[in-house]
């Protein structure tokens, strides 16, 4: 009886694993969702309506200010934060041009079933400040 015991508990393991490296053969290595990240649409024609600030150019103060971007489903902006680092002269002049950027929104794709869906994201937008003399 015990030789069955023993037996049975070894069979039992073996299909079990059995089962899982069948089980495994799906494609473990790919992720279940990927993602296409917000791309802001109309980003040159922002970047015209972007005034160099007096301060700036008497200063000759250059940059990149960046500026964090709530891009709803729908791709449009709801709110932005200027990020540490960007000078606060130069970042008062692309307040304008942030709320006029129209995106198309973050999409995430289920790869098992192919479905893909529209979702609000944080998008990070540069905006660089060049004096060419």
């Amino acid at each position: 009886m015990k030789t069955f015991n023993i037996l049975s508990a070894l069979l039992l393991t073996f299909g079990l694993f059995i089962n899982n490296a069948m089980a495994s053969k799906v494609d473990d290595d790919k992720p279940l969702f990927s993602y296409k990240e917000a791309k802001a649409l109309n980003y040159e024609e922002a970047m015209k309506m972007v005034e160099y600030p007096a301060v700036g150019k008497n200063l000759a103060i250059e940059g990149t200010v960046k500026v964090r971007v709530y891009v709803d489903a729908d791709g449009t902006v709801q709110k932005y934060t200027v990020m540490e680092g960007s000078d606060h002269r130069l970042a008062s002049a692309v307040e304008s041009a942030v709320m006029s950027l129209e995106f198309e929104p973050t999409i995430v794709i289920n790869n098992t079933t192919g479905d893909a869906e529209a979702v609000p994201s944080w998008v990070v937008i540069p905006f660089n400040f060049s004096l060419n003399f």
